[in-house]
């Protein structure tokens, strides 16, 4: 819960400025799929407004008792929680102004995507906007580089590419919206040079401790050898000289024709 809360605090300017622009208006109905316990649903709320309201879709039952236990403690009134695939979700189509995502479509198969796309489209009115937000590992790296680092980075990728894909949903974001039929579409990548003390600074190292049955079950390294690289590449994240450069952080919207 503390990650997931921190991690939507820390992309909270950049989701704004995407919510800025896409301009939404008090009284909109808005949904964010794949909330967890908060996403973007306290944005949504402030933004619709009163008049309008926000559905947060969350397929995990944690997550979604999360989402409850948070929004209640916010008193964001007019949002709701529904529990369930979105994919199968009980809403009426065509009865949103925003369908929203954040980080969803990097953790499925890139054979889903378009899935989620069209399941995204058939909610929206017509006229009604999409926005998609995901990372991209083009630009992740850190200086002076070091063994470990691309040691780990290549057996999590493989570990967990059966189910999650490789790291490069970003740069695919404007291809899937126009491929789902999206017109008006655009983009904006983010990027930032993280340092000591930043939570993105060890993400990498909680999502290798989290995925560390995973790796371990693909033979590419023993415990010990996993164990020595990860000790070897936090030190070095530890160092106010190493630089790094985080993955970039790419957003695109479109119009659902009408």
């Amino acid at each position: 819960l503390d990650r997931l809360l921190g991690q939507a605090e820390d992309l909270k300017p950049e989701s704004s400025w995407l919510l800025d622009q896409i301009g939404i208006q008090p009284g909109w109905r808005a949904a964010d799929i794949g909330c967890g316990p908060i996403g973007v649903l306290d944005m949504l709320a402030d933004r619709v407004g009163p008049s309008g309201s926000v559905v947060g879709i969350e397929r995990e039952a944690r997550f979604a008792a999360m989402a409850r236990d948070e929004t209640g403690r916010r008193g964001l009134r007019n949002v709701s929680i529904v529990e369930g695939d979105m994919l199968d979700a009980a809403l009426d189509p065509a009865s949103f102004d925003l369908v929203h995502e954040r980080l969803v479509l990097i953790n499925v198969p890139q054979a889903n995507q378009l899935s989620i796309l069209g399941s995204m489209s058939r909610l929206l009115r017509p006229g009604g906007v999409a926005a998609l937000e995901n990372w991209d590992r083009a630009s992740y790296l850190c200086y002076p580089e070091h063994p470990a680092w691309q040691v780990l980075n290549d057996a999590y990728r493989e570990a967990v590419r059966p189910t999650n894909g490789d790291g490069t949903t970003g740069r695919t974001l404007s291809w899937l919206l126009r491929s789902a039929g999206f017109t008006g579409i655009r983009t904006k990548v983010h990027v930032r040079a993280v340092e000591v003390g930043d939570r993105r600074r060890t993400h990498r190292l909680g999502l290798l401790d989290v995925t560390r049955p995973k790796i371990l079950a693909t033979g590419r390294l023993t415990e010990a050898e996993f164990d020595a690289h990860r000790a070897a590449l936090a030190e070095h994240l530890a160092d106010p000289a190493t630089l790094l450069i985080d993955q970039l952080f790419v957003q695109a919207w479109g119009v659902k024709p009408g």
